[in-house]
């Protein structure tokens, strides 16, 4: 059994298709399947079911990705640990962030990283969740931070939970609730708000929750543009609903006033995702947990 044929046998089980296997992983699509067949004959059983539409794992498929992935991620460690012994730290980090933190937590992470570590390059994509965790899975990015996956979901990536923050409704500085002041949303009403469109994974949770607690909206306007959101907040009678780490910069409440939700409070959990079967490399790991410490000091800011 060669290393290869267990990257395309995984490349296979996660794009669903022997084609998608085949331009992933940048072999030919004749090739990649007789690797797999091989592969099948050599385990004395089917690990797909073929169709017109694609590939199905079967029970010893979905069996196999787990070991395949544990395989492939401890020779990328090993590799990754090897090649770092007496070198400098160069290379390039390619990691994903929601708005939420290219807000909050990544200034002072750049700027920390830049510092440290000058021979590395590190590229930033901000996007929503749906696209970053995409991007993960294809081995487009290293890693990124996102809202949880919700229960059920199939997941491609390995998740690490990083903490739990707080949501916050968002109003104009004018408005007549007072800053800071905990509100209840079911108690007062109606909203217009400004939410992000369903690719979002806190627009599900937010929709959840309106319904869950018979909370009065009379209109709801979707714009998936952090900035367009916060700047339309600011200068009218819309309101949003936003995590505490998005709202940091308005702890002062002379742009924006800040009213954390409770009763039944609304939450949002974060994880970093990265590829199930690679490891990150050493800058990766590094640039990753100044994310993480500067997120674990700001999560808890309207607790102080």
């Amino acid at each position: 059994m060669k290393l290869q044929q267990l990257r395309y046998f995984v490349a296979v089980y996660e794009v669903g298709s022997i084609t998608g296997g085949a331009a992933r992983t940048h072999a030919t699509q004749s090739g990649l399947s007789m690797q797999i067949k091989d592969l099948e004959y050599q385990l004395n059983g089917s690990l797909f079911e073929r169709s017109a539409n694609g590939v199905i794992p079967t029970e010893m498929g979905r069996r196999f990705y787990i070991h395949a992935t544990q395989i492939l991620r401890s020779v990328n460690e090993a590799t990754q640990e090897m090649r770092a012994i007496g070198e400098k730290l160069t290379g390039t980090v390619h990691a994903g962030l929601i708005p939420t933190f290219t807000r909050s937590i990544l200034p002072a992470t750049l700027t920390a990283m830049s510092s440290n570590y000058p021979l590395v390059e590190t590229k930033v994509l901000e996007a929503y969740s749906d696209q970053l965790t995409q991007d993960v899975a294809q081995g487009m990015l290293d890693f990124a931070i996102v809202p949880a996956p919700t229960s059920g979901e199939e997941l491609r990536t390995r998740n690490e939970y990083l903490g739990t923050d707080q949501e916050f409704l968002v109003s104009a500085s004018d408005a007549q609730t007072q800053h800071m002041q905990p509100i209840n949303l079911n108690k007062s009403g109606p909203y217009k708000l400004v939410l992000p469109g369903p690719a979002n994974a806190r627009r599900h949770r937010i929709d959840a929750y309106i319904q869950t607690h018979n909370i009065e909206v009379s209109q709801i306007l979707e714009l998936d543009s952090m900035l367009g959101t916060l700047e339309l907040v600011a200068s009218s009678d819309w309101k949003t609903i936003l995590p505490g780490l998005v709202c940091l910069n308005d702890r002062q409440g002379d742009v924006r006033k800040l009213n954390p939700i409770v009763g039944s409070p609304l939450h949002v959990d974060y994880v970093m995702i990265e590829p199930k079967s690679s490891s990150l490399s050493n800058q990766s790991k590094i640039f990753a947990n100044l994310l993480k410490k500067e997120l674990h000091s700001k999560i808890n800011w309207h607790k102080e």
